[in-house]
């Protein structure tokens, strides 16, 4: 038997790939012939060059980290995908969280990574695909170098224009508008140059507070005619902010006006502390850190700049005073906060300054522009008392109220005041009593009233006067602190401290 070379073997191979490649030719020229017997020209062209089908799909990569950051979209596809899971008639495998302080009504769904799910929006299909990324570069915490989540948005190249130009931008909408239905308004401070947060748990609304009727009305309605003229702040070159301007006596609902405010615009709240801001520079940062639709609140103002100077200490001719030298924070620099450049750093915002005694103020401070309504938390008069009486023990009407009415217009009393009557007991008759009795008392000017003035004001018996090196101790304390409130007011004025109010009851 002969024996075949491998040149043989080789030759035999070719013809074969040879005689393979002349029928598919043969096969595809006939298929064109068909083809062009049944379909015109231009169609016929259009068809052989058809791309295959992977290469008709587009996605939209969203990753879970903008450089260093959270990215802001990937935050809002992963709430919006919660809501398509929740709705899925079927979904093999999900995974569920408890976002921190939320209630159970609030369990956010989530994709296991390599899951898809499939949405559907003006008749197009698009599907969110969750993958997880490695990433091991250098400096990054070892939890985002091991996983780094991504959505693969992937569609149809045919509605590439509508899922970019309508479709993301509804998705962006709504979980918008599912944030200020659910969201928990909380409450910032400041603390070393940065905001801390906590929850805010006060449930004050315009409904509890008690104020006069008309100032009621004309607030809310100022905060709801800010938030609809957006066009308009945008056309007159303004910054997208109202200031608000709360003063009264102590104990008149101020606090519980803001954190009304609050909850009706749920927008939350950054408690600024004068005092523990260390320059006009961290002040500026802390402005920039603020969210858009929140507030800024800074409480007795009054006390926080009563001596600040207008420029800070770099030898100017204020530089040897002693204001300019333990102030840090200046009140050029307060109202470059409230109106100045800076103040266009974010927009949707509401400044809110309170005050116990409005004629200490700056009235650079007060101008228009600055604060753009000054409100009035007064003392309590007969319709905020019903209001009281009524949330307190659902009382509408006693045979004590034209008493209490006629006491009304002839002594002054803090809400704050009555509300601790009406809240010592259970007992709806004993709290109106109790109630009715302060305002007896204090038209007498004995009893309880004047055990009240003394507790607060320390009238009676002093402490023993500290030495002067230690009160010198105390004066050297930061901006605005309390033993510098009666800086400049006479003599005997810095011994009073915070007792500088004369009572709640008393102007």
């Amino acid at each position: 038997m002969a024996m075949t070379s491998p040149n043989s073997r080789a030759l035999e191979r070719y013809k074969s790939a040879v005689t393979t490649a002349t029928s598919v030719l043969g096969a595809a020229m006939l298929l064109r012939r068909v083809l062009a017997d049944v379909l015109p020209g231009t169609a016929l062209g259009a068809l052989l060059l058809l791309p295959p089908a992977s290469a008709r799909r587009h996605a939209v990569l969203i990753e879970e980290f903008d450089g260093t950051l959270y990215n802001r979209v990937f935050l809002v596809a992963k709430a919006y995908v919660s809501t398509l899971l929740a709705a899925a008639p079927f979904v093999p495998l999900m995974k569920a969280s408890l976002p921190r302080g939320a209630g159970a009504e609030h369990v956010l769904l989530a994709l296991r990574p390599g899951t898809a799910v499939v949405d559907v929006f003006d008749g197009a299909k698009v599907t969110w695909r969750l993958s997880r990324k490695h990433d091991g570069g250098a400096g990054r915490r070892r939890a985002t170098e091991d996983a780094r989540e991504v959505f693969k948005l992937s569609f149809d190249a045919e509605h590439k224009d509508m899922v970019l130009g309508s479709y993301l931008p509804a998705v962006m909408a709504r979980v918008e508008a599912m944030s200020q239905e659910q969201r928990q308004t909380k409450l910032y401070s400041n603390e070393w140059g940065k905001w801390r947060t906590v929850r805010l748990r006060n449930a004050s609304t315009f409904a509890t507070v008690a104020m006069d009727d008309a100032l009621r009305q004309a607030v809310v309605d100022d905060l709801d005619r800010f938030l609809t003229r957006k066009e308009y702040y945008r056309q007159t070159g303004r910054a997208w902010k109202r200031g608000y301007l709360v003063h009264g006596p102590p104990g008149t609902g101020k606090s519980s006006l803001v954190a009304a405010i609050s909850n009706h615009l749920h927008f939350d709240v950054y408690d600024l502390d004068v005092g523990g801001v260390r320059s006009n520079t961290e002040l500026r940062k802390l402005l920039i850190r603020m969210k858009n639709r929140s507030i800024l609140l800074v409480e007795d103002v009054d006390c926080a700049m009563a001596t600040a100077p207008r420029r800070e200490a770099t030898g100017s001719s204020d530089g040897g005073s002693p204001a300019s030298k333990n102030h840090k924070v200046t009140l050029s620099g307060l109202l470059n906060m409230v109106d100045g450049l800076w103040s266009s750093s974010g927009h949707e915002r509401i400044l809110i300054f309170t005050t116990n005694h409005k004629d200490r103020l700056d009235p650079a401070l007060l101008r228009p522009g600055r604060m753009d309504m000054h409100v009035h938390m007064g003392y309590c008069g007969f319709v905020a008392f019903r209001e009281l009486a009524a949330n307190y023990h659902g009382i509408q009407d006693h045979r004590l109220f034209p008493e209490i009415e006629a006491l009304l217009r002839e002594v002054e009393v803090a809400p704050a005041e009555v509300a601790e009557r009406l809240l010592m007991t259970d007992d709806a008759d004993a709290a109106v009593e109790m109630a009715a009795k302060l305002l007896r008392d204090r038209k007498a000017g004995t009893g309880e009233d004047g055990g009240y003035i003394k507790q607060k004001l320390h009238v009676g018996p002093r402490r023993p006067r500290r030495p002067p090196a230690a009160r010198r101790a105390v004066l050297d304390e930061g901006i605005g602190g309390s033993s510098r409130r009666g800086q400049g007011r006479g003599p005997g004025a810095g011994r009073r401290g915070r007792g500088e109010v004369r009572g709640r009851g008393r102007r």
